[in-house]
This record gives C-alpha cells, structure tokens and sequence, in this order.
C-alpha cells in the first residue's frame, strides 16, 4: 500500500504541471490557425468582391460609353438586374435633370428619385472621368445604395445606383462555430454587409474598431478586438478591396479558442487521471507479484469486452512467472491492434463523410458562382443577335450572338437544375403551397415544348379530363416537374414520333399526369440508373443527347415533397410511360 501511494503522489505533480502546460500550448496553436484560416478566408471573400466591382464597372462603363441614351433592352435589364442595379441614369450637370433613365419594371424618369446632386457632381469632376464608387449610404427611400459616378461629356453625369444585395448576400455565405462570420465595411468603415440586421438598415460605423481603422488605412492582417455587436473579445483576419476600398473581415468569438483549449485540458487531465491509476496499479503489482498483474490483466480484458479497446496492461517484472508476462504482453498486442483498426475505420469513415460534404458544398458553391458570368454572357450576347447597337456585319456574327445565346440559356439550365437538386438533396426544401390550375400548367408546359419539338419532327398533344380540379400545391416545383418530363420525353423520342401528356383524377383520389411518348424507352436496369442523380452521365445515353442527367432525379425528389409518387413504365424502343400521382390532400378544396 505505501509503495502504491509513493508511485501516486511521484505521479501527480509532474502530470499535473504537464496538463496546464497542454491548454497553453493548445491555445497558441488555436490562434496560430485561426489567424491563417481567418487570414485566408478574407483574402477569398475579398478577391470575390473584387471581380464583383470589376464586373459592375466594366458593365456600367459600357452601358454610359456605348449607349449614352440609355434605351437599353430587356437583356439589358436582365444584366442589370443580376449585378444589383437599380438603375443607371443621365444626369444634365447644369440643370441637374434627368435625360434618360436604363429600362426598368421599377423605375422611370418620372418616377426616379435621386438625393442631392451637388456633392456627386463634385466628385465626378475631380475624378476627372473615372469611373468612381460612392461609399454606402441611405437613398432617398431610405435604403443603402452605393452609387457609380461617371463625366461622360462636359455637362453630363452618369449615375448609377446599386444595391447592397449581392455584397450582403456574400457576407451571410460566411458563418461557422458559434459566432464566427464575416462583415463588409465601405471605405469609412460604414456597414456594408453583418449578421445585425439594423446595422446594415442604419449603415453603422464601424471605424473605432481596430481591425476596421487598419482596413481604412488599406491594411491586410490580424487583429484582436472588443466587439460591440456581441458584446465580447473577437479575433478576425481583415483585408480591403483594392478597386472600391471596401474592407472584409472574418471575426471568430475569442472564447471559442479558448473553449478548444480547455477541451485540450481535459483530455491532459485524462491522461494524468490515467497515469497515476497506471502508477499505483504499478505499485500494487510490486506488492502483490503474481496475484496483482493477472487480476490486471482480468480487469482490461472486462474492459475491452464493454467496448474499450484503447486499453493497456503494464508487463510485469520481478518475480512472475514467464508465462503472466508472455500473457500480459499478447493481451497490449491485442488491445493495440484492436484499437488501430477501429482507429482506421472511424478516420476512413469520417474521410468519406468529408469528402462527400465537400462535393456537395464545391458543386453548389461552383454553380452559384456560374450564374453571374452566365448571365453576363447571356445578355451580351442577346445585344449581339438582337442588334440593338445597330446592324452587326458580317450578319454571320448575328447568328453567332444566337447559338452563343442559346447555348448560354441551356447551361444556365442545367446550372440551376444542379443547385435545385443539390438544395432538396442536401437538407430538404420547403413547399411553398398555393391553389394552381394545372391544366395551365400543363398546356404552358406543351407550349414552350413546341419549338424543340418541330425541330425533332415529333408530335405533342395535350388531353385533359373534364372538369380537373385546381391543386394545392408548390407551383413553381409542379412546373419544374412538368417541364422536366416533357423536355425528357420530347428529347428521347426520335423524328417522325408522338409524345401525349394526359392529367385525370385517380380513382384513390388525388391526381395522376402522365407523360406517354414512343422514344427510345429505357430496360428494367437501366429505370433505376435513370432515377440516380447524374444516371446518365455514367451511360452510353450521354454521348447522344444533352443533359447532366438531374431530370426525372430532380422530378421525383420534388414529387416526393409533395407526398406524391413518380412511376416509369418502359420497353425499349417502344416508348416510355411516367406517371406522377399526387395525393388527395394535393387538390385544392372549393370554396
């Protein structure tokens, strides 16, 4: 007993010194991390922001150098819209009116309401012709606006007001641990982009803030500092926005570091606790020779039985038996071996759920990030084809402008089919439910497919029973559904062949459309291969017709949102029959 209690107390205290050294170290480690991950993340999101003011600079010098009257186009709107303008304006500096104004649902000369001119026409002269970003403010509606200025002749000012939403909605893309996110500041260290709300609406200023003065200054770094929106010390990574001066920080709660650290610690303490039982079993197993390691050994063996494979039995020396110590040293082979293959499972599985993850969040995160130059593209090119600068020549350019355009539509297509799926896939979406007339519906579906099914030589009809009821479901995921299967069944149907689109009442209640085309049809293996995400791809339909293979994937997840069920009957190279049932809680009830 006091060669136990020696070992113990031998022990404790270089353990123990050992356990408080670990949290200190644990926590220079923690912020040597963050201040390279947090460093990292604001350099990203800061190089973001700089294609985005690149892209709104170039679409804005163009829009004022090439169409000074601003007549525009739909595209034009369209393109516009993309990149948060409200509006793009001509302003006459002597008489401060407006000239004209670019297309708008939203906005007209008459209706178009600027602040005052006096302080925006200063700057425009001494920008002496560039292109000049405003830092956030209040526009007269009282909502943040950044304006873009530019003198384009001697007594004209070129306006544009653009909203904050896009910058606000890259700011909310960035949240991680309890309290970790990102926030945009202008120039001044106004609030551009933050988790508080009001501080975005009252466009608060942050510039006391240490990490904001250093953005100011045109600073990239680190820093530490007291946090008034949370009330608590932050450590963030911070850089500017070379082309703007807008500034872009990443702050993560101090105490959240500290919390890892103390994590650490525990685990240090565990191991002291460990170490002093391992010392006086130690002892006991002097004292006891033969007796203390076989109940040992006995002990670890129970353990291991319940689960715990990370378990070690001191080998015993002195006056055992060689057959207790050859014992005692197969038994730590075992527990090792044992632990090292549960070890290797549990990385492995955690790898694969990593690497899963990861595809989910970088084909997301990818397609997002398409839209905005796919919108560029798409618009561009609609100016070219439908010459709205005036005639184009050669004319071959005009057709160019189209297969542009169209291939442009297609993949955008395509881009938001991949983010749909990837939302319902990953967490679920909701149904947003409203009282939809599905013949509508339908005969809208059978319409737009018209044009790609003259240019197949196939035939679509529509037949409708009589007196269908109205639904009550998600009318925007109803015709996406509707509209995947037609498209699929006019695209695998072949020159000379018929595709029917029928809806009735089924007999259970509720209601069943049905798809029916003599395409190429599809065999009982290749259905489910059809339903997989991607299916397609990993076929030999891939090399014959367009498509990321999302349709009838995407159509039965969205059915299924419904509580309905989507059915495919085919026989191949005869023709293909879906079926999509929705129950009867999916029918609207009259009034």
């Amino acid at each position: 007993m006091i060669l136990a209690l020696a070992f113990m107390v031998a022990s404790i205290v270089p353990l123990s010194v050992w356990a408080v050294w670990v949290r200190s170290a644990a926590l220079e480690r923690e912020i040597e991390e963050v201040q390279d991950r947090h460093l990292l993340l604001a350099r990203n999101l800061g190089l973001a922001l700089e294609r985005y003011a690149k892209d709104v600079s170039a679409v804005f010098s163009h829009v004022v150098e090439t169409d000074p009257e601003l007549r525009g186009s739909q595209h034009l709107g369209t393109l516009l819209a993309s990149l948060s303008f409200r509006h793009i304006c001509l302003i006459e500096t002597d008489t401060k009116r407006v000239v004209s104004v670019t297309p708008s649902a939203s906005y007209s000369m008459e209706s178009i309401i600027l602040p005052p001119l006096d302080q925006f026409i200063e700057v425009a002269e001494f920008g002496l012709g560039k292109l000049v970003f405003t830092n956030v403010m209040l526009n007269p509606s009282g909502k943040p606006a950044i304006y873009l200025l530019k003198k384009i002749e001697p007594n004209f000012l070129a306006l544009g007001e653009l909203s904050t939403e896009f910058l606000r909605t890259t700011q909310r893309a960035v949240a991680f641990g309890e309290g970790g996110h990102a926030a945009i500041v202008d120039a001044i260290g106004q609030v551009i982009g933050h988790p508080r709300v009001d501080w975005e609406r009252d466009v608060k200023d942050l510039s006391a803030i240490d990490p904001v003065a250093r953005m100011i200054k045109g600073e990239t770094g680190v820093s530490t500092f007291f946090s008034p929106a949370a009330k608590e010390d932050m450590i963030a990574g911070f850089t500017t926005v070379q082309a703007t001066g807008w500034g872009v920080m990443i702050p993560q709660p101090y105490r959240e570091l500290q919390a890892k650290a103390d994590e650490v610690q525990k685990s240090a303490y565990f191991i002291v606790a460990f170490g002093v039982a391992l010392s006086t079993l130690l002892g006991f197993a002097i004292g006891g020779f033969i007796a203390s390691p076989i109940k040992a050994v006995s002990k670890a063996a129970d353990r291991v039985a319940d689960g715990d494979a990370d378990v070690a039995v001191s080998v015993p020396s002195g006056f055992v038996p060689v057959e207790v110590q050859a014992l005692t040293r197969q038994f730590n082979e075992m527990s090792i071996a044992l632990n090292k293959a549960r070890e290797a499972e549990a990385r492995a599985l955690h790898a694969a759920e990593e690497a899963v993850e990861a595809k989910s969040d970088f084909l997301t995160r990818v397609t997002h990030e398409l839209r905005t130059p796919l919108n560029t593209v798409i618009g561009f090119s609609g100016m070219i084809r439908d010459q709205t600068q005036g005639p184009i020549h050669p004319p071959d350019y005009v057709e160019y402008g189209r297969y542009i355009h169209d291939g442009g539509q297609r993949l955008l297509e395509m881009v938001n089919d991949i983010i749909a799926f990837s939302r319902v896939d990953r967490r679920g979406d909701d149904v947003a439910r409203s009282v939809v007339d599905i013949a509508v519906v339908l005969t809208m579906a059978v319409e737009k497919i018209q044009a790609m099914a003259r240019e197949g030589q196939v035939d679509v009809s529509l037949s409708l029973a009589e007196n269908l009821p109205d639904l009550w479901v998600d009318e925007v995921k109803i015709r996406q559904i509707v509209s995947h299967l037609v498209t699929n069944a006019v695209k695998f149907t072949p020159s000379g062949g018929a595709v029917v689109v029928t809806a009735h009442t089924a007999s259970a209640g509720g209601i069943n459309i049905v798809i029916t085309d003599t395409g190429i049809g599809l065999s009982e293996e290749q259905i489910p291969l059809a339903l997989s995400p991607f299916g397609q791809i990993s076929s030999h339909l891939a090399r014959n017709y367009e498509g990321a293979g999302l349709g009838l994937p995407l159509s039965k997840m969205l059915v299924e949102q419904h509580g309905g069920t989507l059915s495919i009957q085919s026989t191949p190279g005869q023709g293909t029959v879906v079926t999509v049932y929705l129950p009867p809680d999916c029918v609207a009830v009259s009034a």
